[in-house]
């Protein structure tokens, strides 16, 4: 928990970075929003149908809508898509500028070094993406292969309910392995940054010792940080119940919860990332075992037809 506080304190001493990063996800955030914005209200027509969502999603209203206007909505669902790729990169392209930050606590946030930092780590981090993908879908995706193959094979005999109960026990393992995946691929991250290594397979399984060895300091932290995030929805999900938007004030307030929370993500991400690495140099890692190097000694076994020495005659 030291290491938690720790890095606690460092993030709070980074809001240069976090409000950096914030504003990158809003922008980003604005790219789709205000096209999507400008489309529906000239699809809506004046129609008073699109209040009755602010008290709640209706899927009537929503089909109805993209029944009459998929067509202009589509090519903006697609730019979402793109949108969430280049978040998906950028998440990647930040990690190392963040890794650097957090390596130099004491010293004032500069936006230069931190780009220096996103562009010098960007290529091995991209390849450890690709390797701990490759282990998710994988290593965590045979659960829900398992899963559909148990449902299929006793579907006549359970009910709605058993169904959906083995469903939720495989989509469990599924979410635990995919979790302790992803934390190993983040500890990866450290390692690569921290022994300035370049292979993404080796520093992966590396990774992966260290977490299986140390549970409780890594993947331990890692669910608590879900948690924390899971949380935060929770709240937010609370207040969007208590607060009715039935006009521009409230709208207006609950716009501002929910930049606090993307910026609580935010956040929540820099300080994970800072945690792995403050708690890097305290993991126990496995003993080295020495192999005997075994001394080769040439003995020459005394001949008896070898002539004598003159000198041991005497």
């Amino acid at each position: 928990m030291n290491s938690l506080v720790t890095s606690f304190r460092h993030t709070l001493r980074s809001a240069r970075l976090l409000w950096l990063l914030y504003g990158i996800t809003l922008a980003l955030g604005l790219v789709a929003a205000l096209p999507f914005f400008n489309t529906l209200k000239a699809e809506d027509q004046d129609s008073l149908a699109f209040l009755n969502l602010l008290s709640g999603f209706d899927y009537t209203i929503f089909s109805d809508f993209m029944h009459r206007s998929g067509r202009a909505v589509s090519p903006l669902i697609s730019v979402g898509r793109w949108l969430g790729l280049v978040y998906l990169f950028l998440s990647v392209f930040f990690a190392g500028g963040i890794l650097l930050r957090f390596s130099q606590p004491t010293n004032r946030f500069n936006s230069g070094l931190f780009w220096e930092g996103c562009a010098h780590y960007v290529g091995r981090f991209l390849r450890l993406f690709g390797v701990t993908l490759l282990f998710v879908i994988v290593g965590a995706g045979i659960w829900l292969v398992i899963g559909s193959l148990v449902s299929v094979a006793v579907s006549d005999s359970y009910t709605e309910r058993g169904l959906f109960w083995i469903g939720a026990v495989f989509f469990a393992l599924f979410a635990l392995t995919a979790t302790l995946l992803l934390c190993i691929g983040d500890f990866a991250k450290v390692l690569m940054f921290r022994e300035d290594e370049h292979g993404a397979f080796r520093a992966f399984g590396q990774a992966g010792q260290l977490v299986l060895r140390n549970p409780g300091k890594t993947v331990g932290l890692y669910w608590l940080m879900i948690l924390l995030g899971a949380a935060l929805f929770g709240v937010y999900f609370l207040l969007d119940e208590a607060i009715l938007m039935n006009g521009w004030p409230t709208i207006f307030i609950m716009f501002g919860i929910q930049q606090a929370l993307v910026f609580a993500r935010v956040g929540l991400k820099v300080w994970w990332l800072g945690t792995a690495y403050t708690v890097y140099p305290t993991l126990r890692r496995p003993v080295p075992v020495l192999r005997p190097v075994p001394v080769s000694e040439s003995i020459t076994a005394p001949k008896d037809d070898a002539p004598i020495n003159p000198n041991d005659s005497w």
